[in-house]
């Protein structure tokens, strides 16, 4: 995955120990790369277990194939990340780590905590949505991408990346996310889209109270949506930001079901 894609190789051998401390790589876990680059980040995660990298772009993976060799316990994939299955990546749970590009990472991210073949995932983003992934209620950057990594995984900030930290040197800031799945996610896959539903309606107008968004957004009367926010213990006047998790959960179990 090259700069076309928005990716700017990592230099920085402070965030690389960072990233590597987060990770807790201990030897035999089966640990995958997503776009090595240049393989800076690489030759550091072959010192310590056998590594899956995957690189889009042919000429990065030739280049990492000749310079470290079959013997190095590198195995490549040549492709597009969002395009291998997980069986193809090695002996679950896989350990993600990851400098990943602006472009892809949110569907990247998203594609990862769709499966439940992995236990942790150390991932660089754009400073914002690292952010995102990460705040609490009352937060700005609070909604739905934090909800959505939420209800799969614990997610952490472990780390800042400055521009100076990547060549080519980007125009924006970076952040590293450390997420540990869950054992079991807290909305069970036939409920999303009831649990989203109800999400998507609520920060549809983030500056308003909540109560008219549901409303709207679902299609309910003023009175049914007072209830739900009653019985779940939320203000009618809180907005969406400031619903914790486990609110938006109990109003997606009273208001996300179908019918």
């Amino acid at each position: 995955m090259g700069a076309r894609l928005g990716q700017h190789f990592l230099k920085d051998p402070v965030v690389r120990g960072r990233i590597l401390a987060a990770a807790r790589i201990q030897r035999g876990d089966s640990v995958v790369e997503i776009g090595p680059g240049r393989g800076f980040l690489t030759r550091e995660l072959l010192r310590l277990s056998d590594l899956t990298a995957v690189e889009m772009d042919e000429r990065l993976a030739e280049s990492l194939r000749l310079e470290l060799g079959a013997e190095s316990g590198l195995r490549l994939i040549a492709s597009d990340f969002l395009k291998v299955e997980p069986a193809a990546l090695g002996r679950p749970p896989l350990k993600f780590v990851a400098n990943l590009p602006y472009s892809v990472a949110t569907p990247i991210l998203q594609r990862i905590l769709s499966w439940d073949c992995w236990s942790s995932a150390v991932l660089m983003f754009q400073k914002e949505v690292a952010l995102r992934i990460t705040a609490g209620p009352g937060s700005r950057d609070y909604g739905l991408l934090t909800l959505s990594a939420a209800i799969k995984a614990e997610a952490e900030l472990v780390a800042a990346a400055p521009a100076e930290s990547f060549s080519p040197k980007p125009k924006v800031e970076s952040a590293v996310v450390l997420l540990r799945r869950r054992a079991a996610p807290l909305v069970r896959p036939e409920r999303e889209d009831g649990f989203f539903r109800v999400a998507r309606a609520a920060f549809s107008q983030r500056r308003k109270t909540v109560l008219h968004p549901l409303c709207g957004g679902l299609g309910i009367g003023r009175e049914t949506a007072l209830a739900a926010l009653e019985r779940c213990g939320i203000p009618s006047r809180a907005r969406a930001e400031e619903i914790p998790l486990e609110g938006f959960l109990k109003l997606a179990d009273i208001l996300g079901r179908p019918g």
